[in-house]
């Protein structure tokens, strides 16, 4: 932050006393000899005179009356934003022995956010600017704030605005995908994809360590076994984990399911169940409006001896149930450098409910 020299800022009004005491006659009152004289100029600054477009971060806003918007959320890759509430003054009082003052045809804004982030090093990717009338100024220290996964940080900024502004827009962009708040209307603008403002906290929603499901295997020597699908985490979300991929639409989103595979039976004496790779085709996704959605090859992964296997299907961003299947004539598992074939049976289903708020 920078540092500024600040004085107290004082607001002063001049007026003229009347100068003759006032009688009565009748008891109407007498006008005052001389009228009042008031001035609108405002009272001597001796802080930082911000110029017109220049943002600071200040640790208070003293001397700010401050509003909240009805909805003040801003999302995008791995980051929730929102706008608590914002106000204007001539003057601020920043902290720490510092104040900020606009220009004589200019005032500030202030505006104060709470950051969430949900995933590491978004300071390299997500940036927040601000801009008045189309010229935009990063906000100072924004990649900080957004430094540490799931610790969120309040912060304040101040941003000097001409009296005759035509906008000022708050912007959290990633890539290709920049969200915008309106600080003047107090009200988020522009496109918006559902899934990133369907949680109240979070750009995505999910559920976590669903109820297990098996599918029936048998060796080559026709002992029997099962492999066991359980899914640790489904969630629903418009950017990819590895690349920030978005879907093809704003109405559509990103179901990854991540499930840990283990073993019973002749599987589970005969090789590991992280060495099993089962076809991307094996897996399919359903919804109980009859869409079938299959994998997403790009997005998904299925190595050898990972004990998490992803899968990512593409669904309308408004899925709040979904049910996963997996079957498949059979495949193979390794172990020790052996390579063992299975053959599978009927089907595993994992049923989810995805919150809808």
């Amino acid at each position: 932050m920078r540092r500024a020299l600040a004085l107290p800022a004082a607001a002063a009004t001049l007026a003229t006393l009347v100068a003759a005491g006032c009688g009565t006659t009748g008891g109407t009152p007498t006008a005052a000899s001389s009228p009042a004289q008031t001035t609108t100029s405002r009272a001597p600054f001796d802080g930082e005179v911000l110029a017109d477009g220049e943002v600071v971060e200040v640790d208070k806003l003293d001397g700010v009356r401050l509003e909240s918007p009805d909805d003040g959320r801003l999302r995008n890759y791995g980051v929730a934003l929102e706008v608590l509430d914002s106000g204007t003054a001539d003057v601020v009082d920043a902290g720490g022995d510092l104040a900020y003052g606009a220009a004589d045809d200019a005032t500030l804004l202030a505006f104060r956010l709470r950051v969430t982030p949900f995933a590491e090093e978004l300071g390299e990717k997500v940036t927040a600017t601000v801009s008045v009338d189309g010229r935009q100024r990063a906000l100072p220290d924004f990649e900080y704030v957004v430094d540490t996964e799931g610790e969120d940080a309040t912060v304040q900024y101040v941003v000097a605005v001409p009296n005759d502004r035509r906008e000022v827009e708050l912007e959290l962009k990633y890539a290709g995908l920049a969200q915008h708040f309106d600080l003047l209307e107090g009200r988020r603008t522009g496109d918006a994809p559902d899934i990133l403002y369907r949680s109240p906290d979070a750009p995505s929603v999910f559920v976590e360590n669903l109820t297990p499901a098996k599918l029936a295997l048998t060796d080559e020597d026709g002992e029997p076994g099962t492999y066991v699908l359980a899914v640790t985490r489904a969630e629903l979300t418009y950017f990819t984990a590895e690349l920030g991929d978005v879907p093809g639409a704003d109405d559509k989103a990103w179901l990854v399911v991540t499930y840990e595979p283990s073993g019973e039976g002749s599987l589970d004496r005969t090789s590991e169940a992280t060495g099993c790779v089962v076809p991307f085709a094996a897996f399919t996704l359903g919804d109980p409006a009859g869409g079938v959605y299959p994998v997403v090859d790009k997005h998904s992964t299925m190595e050898l001896f990972d004990t998490a296997k992803s899968l990512v299907f593409e669904v309308p961003a408004d899925l709040t149930a979904a049910t996963l299947t997996l079957s498949t004539p059979g495949f193979s598992c390794r172990s020790g450098g052996i390579e063992s074939p299975f053959t599978a049976t009927g089907a595993a289903a994992v049923e989810m409910t995805l919150p809808e708020d």
